[in-house]
């Protein structure tokens, strides 16, 4: 097997099967880290224009999470949501989530979660006209948060803030990731939402963590079939130098040919 492993036909399916291998391992890598979020925040201090340290469409990076940002705008109050799930101190109930237009943003919209909501209370609508608002700008939120096998919401309620689902909603342009408001505090019955801690650790999304272990697997079937083929042929030809004699003659048939057999007769 060590004489066809270094032929150069087995030598290339070997570089190949590498690099197959190098490829399934560091996807499962990846994958396996997405399986668990993990942020650590260290927002600059101060406050800054949210349309001058974030941009439509584009994701808040490592840097932008938990920042301070002011907006000056409106709220749109026919674009809301409420988000499921949410506690404070035990306590079960939703988050508000508003569209806002900041001046200066090109009619791109970000969602804003006005507050917490106690459970079975109403959901007050927006203060109109002109708003100056003070708010943590956060990442949409990530699917492991989601309850597996959950059946559909009602209309206008979302287990996560979802930038892709709320552009499904709203419709684009839309500001990526979400702003929690600080400033005015809100008006009860809302309670107001403190930013997560300056670890934020999620749980385990196993569905994530399966894709990285299928990527594991890919890697070890591609080395089984490339040793199952290479014995295959060193089997083959095996084979084949087993049916010759010693001196390199064929005796599988030399004698039973009949054009052989007539020309020795």
């Amino acid at each position: 097997m060590s004489e066809l492993l270094f032929t150069r036909r087995w030598a290339v399916r070997a570089v190949i099967l590498a690099a197959v291998v190098a490829a399934c391992a560091w996807l499962g890598w990846w994958q396996w880290g997405q399986a668990r979020v993990e942020v650590v925040r260290s927002p600059p201090s101060g406050v800054e224009l949210l349309t001058d340290v974030h941009e439509p469409g584009q994701p808040v990076d490592d840097r932008q999470i938990g920042r301070l940002v002011s907006l000056s705008g409106e709220f749109d109050a026919e674009r809301e949501v409420s988000v499921v799930d949410r506690q404070d101190d035990g306590r079960p109930g939703t988050w508000v989530v508003t569209a806002f237009l900041p001046r200066g943003a090109g009619g791109a919209v970000i969602p804003v979660v006005r507050g917490w909501l106690p459970a079975g209370a109403d959901v007050p609508g927006p203060p109109p006209g002109n708003q100056e608002l003070i708010a943590w700008l956060e990442p949409a939120e990530s699917d492991a948060l989601r309850e597996r096998g959950r059946e559909p919401l009602p209309v206008g309620q979302v287990e996560v803030v979802s930038s892709a689902q709320l552009l499904s909603l709203w419709q684009p342009p839309l500001f990526q990731g979400f702003v929690i408001q600080k400033e005015p505090a809100p008006e009860a019955p809302l309670v107001a939402v403190a930013p997560p801690a300056l670890t934020v650790t999620g749980e385990m999304d196993w569905q994530n963590a399966a894709y990285g272990v299928q990527w594991w697997l890919f890697g070890l079937f591609a080395v089984f079939w490339f040793v199952r083929m290479l014995r295959v042929e060193n089997e083959d030809v095996s084979a084949l130098a087993e049916a010759r004699d010693p001196n390199g003659l064929d005796t599988m048939g030399a004698g039973d040919d009949p054009k052989t057999r007539g020309a020795t007769e």
